[in-house]
């Protein structure tokens, strides 16, 4: 008898209503409609009640971040205070680089370190030039803002992934995650090395759907998805996923599960991709904790059964949108993308710091073993905008890691930051710089 590829179970059609999802540049990309809709899913997939109301405090409360190059400047005074559409023309001067230098460093671990609402991971971009030279970057030493930046972050006992957002078809962050590796090896030190990889790459939105002429599209990303986890190796492969790629008809009427026959086993697309990379974040694109759980539920079902404790770093994060969107239901923003005003009112959702932090611990009720997933530092959260507070109290300096002021931040009491020779183990580089230039997906 010839092998059978082995078939998940299938879950009952859920509703999961509405069905947007996620686009490649700009995270979200529908209008809102007329009337904003506020009748909610009660139930997720595996028939949990959800409430946005938590009744109890949660299993844990640690929290992943992405960081994403720029952050916002609320006292910037060409935006007074309204986060930009754009972050081009003078827009652009209202945006800092997120972590490449001592104050923004300060901004940064001041708000991993909010106390009961750590961030213990963090998800850092602009680490491909830096790195992309048999470790080097493009000087052809090591980057020593990036030295700094690991080892003040592992002095606090954040672990640091690096971060890559390509969302091309191609899927070319699977020839990027390697230089991560050459760092840790040409460069790194026992307190300054990274911890990970991480890649965004949105390009299944475009192949999603159940037509015959997708699943090969389909199947290559996952091809492409092994292909990136087996270069990163042995640094374990994070992977943020849309919670809509599990289905290719998500409503209550109409749901239709997508299936796909893998290497010889049929699960759906988002259980192959949990299956591939050591840990997920679910992008639930949803401002609302009912929401945000039903549209996890099946996910994080299936990587509580098959893939929680199997690694030491195996994790799964629930991602909230706190960068305006044009849809204000599916962002904690205070402001919907290009509005006037630095506030506006919405038909669901609190969208303040509260409100997701309340939203994750709805989460959790159902899920106690889901960190938050927060998108993402300065684009707003610890921004100064309405609703979302600066954190302060930590100071760094060029040479030292970070140390807090005793009435604000928590107590820590880092070790000296490791000692780094910026031309030690150098690789040969090319002479000039390459022909093409690296898009990144920064939201």
């Amino acid at each position: 008898m010839t092998n059978q590829p082995t078939k998940s179970p299938s879950k009952a059609p859920v509703s999961l209503e509405p069905t947007t999802s996620p686009s490649e540049s700009e995270v979200i990309t529908p209008e809102p409609t007329d009337s904003p809709v506020t009748a909610l899913p009660t139930t997720g997939p595996s028939q949990k009640p959800v409430t946005d109301s938590p009744s109890s405090s949660p299993v844990q409360t640690t929290n992943v971040m992405y960081v994403w190059t720029d952050a916002f400047d609320v006292d910037a005074p060409y935006c007074n205070g309204i986060y930009p559409s754009t972050k081009t023309g003078d827009n652009a001067s209202c945006f800092n680089h997120s972590w490449d230098t001592p104050q923004a460093r300060a901004r940064l671990w001041s708000a991993s370190t909010v106390a009961g609402r750590e961030v213990t991971r963090i998800f850092l971009s602009d680490v491909r030039e830096r790195t992309r030279y048999g470790g080097l970057n493009p000087e052809g030493v090591c980057d020593e803002e990036l030295l700094t930046t690991l080892g003040e972050a592992h002095a606090l006992g954040i672990e640091v992934y690096g971060l890559f957002s390509s969302s091309d078809a191609a899927f070319s962050e699977q020839n990027m995650v390697g230089g991560l590796n050459d760092f840790n090896t040409n460069c790194g030190t026992t307190s300054a090395r990274f911890d990970g990889a991480s890649v965004n790459n949105e390009h299944f939105t475009s192949v999603k759907q159940c037509d015959v002429g997708n699943e090969g599209a389909q199947l290559q990303f996952l091809d492409d998805l092994e292909a990136t986890r087996i270069n990163a190796s042995p640094l374990p492969l994070h992977f943020s996923v849309s919670w809509n790629w599990e289905c290719c008809s998500c409503g209550a009427a109409t749901y239709q599960r997508r299936e796909l026959d893998w290497n010889g086993n049929i699960k759906s697309a988002l259980e192959h991709m949990i299956d591939i990379a050591d840990s997920v974040d679910v992008q639930v694109a949803w401002n609302t904790g009912s929401t945000m759980t039903s549209r996890s539920q099946a996910p994080y079902d299936y990587w509580e059964a098959n893939h929680m404790g199997t690694t030491s770093t195996t994790s799964f994060s629930v991602l909230a949108y706190t960068n305006p969107n044009s849809d204000c239901r599916q962002s904690f923003a205070p402001h919907t993308k290009g509005a006037t005003t630095s506030s506006d009112t919405c038909a669901t959702g609190d969208r303040t710091e509260e409100g997701m932090f309340a939203a994750f611990d709805s989460v959790r009720i159902t899920q106690p073993n889901t960190d938050g997933g927060i998108h993402y530092m300065g684009g707003v959260y610890s921004s100064g905008m309405v609703g979302w507070p600066k954190h302060e109290g930590f100071t760094v300096s060029p040479s030292d890691p970070p140390t807090s002021s005793p009435s604000t931040g928590p107590s820590v009491s880092p070790s000296k930051g490791p000692s780094v020779s910026p031309s030690s183990n150098p690789t040969a580089l090319p002479t000039s710089s390459p022909s093409s230039a690296v898009s990144f997906c920064l939201y």
